[in-house]
């Protein structure tokens, strides 16, 4: 079954691919190894979708953005603030970290970052959207809502992201 799965989400790579190119020189051609890489990040989205608690309730909660899912989960939650972004905010993020999904840290700033949101991956602003003041998220981004299948400043395409980080302020 998990053969079938991961013939299966070649394919569906593969055809995407080929659907959303606009000419030769945008198409993307993968290795084994490269098609290997992507469909284990894509398994691994697909087992915290269905990834339950102790009280047997979904441990992520989903949004759905383009066609695709990102996953986030409140670790901590310090006050009761209402406040949350809107795609014009400037968000501050405190303990911004990010990892692949073997664990490796690509990103780690323990002071506060400030982004505007429209300047950020799909898939992170696609969830700060439902985030309040205050709150620390562990969130999982798919490839297609991060960085995409070509590598980018040193995440390799196809990857999928684990951030952690505290939404501090919104401007």
């Amino acid at each position: 079954m998990k053969a079938l799965s991961m013939y299966v989400w070649s394919l569906l790579v593969i055809m995407m691919m080929g659907f959303t190119s606009c000419g030769d020189d945008d198409e993307l051609q993968f290795s084994e190894e490269q098609l290997a890489y992507i469909n284990k990040n894509k398994e691994y989205i697909w087992e915290k979708k269905t990834e339950k608690d102790e009280k047997g309730e979904l441990r992520y909660k989903q949004v759905v953005l383009g066609g695709d899912t990102a996953l986030y989960r409140i670790i901590r939650k310090e006050n009761e603030w209402t406040t949350t972004p809107t795609m014009t905010s400037v968000v501050y993020l405190l303990g911004l970290e990010g990892k692949f999904i073997d664990g490796q840290v690509f990103q780690n700033k323990l002071e506060e970052s400030n982004f505007p949101m429209n300047n950020i991956i799909p898939g992170l602003s696609g969830i700060l959207l439902n985030i309040h003041l205050d709150e620390t998220v562990e969130a999982i981004i798919p490839a297609s809502l991060g960085y995409g299948y070509r590598d980018d400043r040193g995440i390799p395409g196809g990857s999928t992201l684990i951030f952690t980080f505290t939404l501090d302020k919104v401007e």
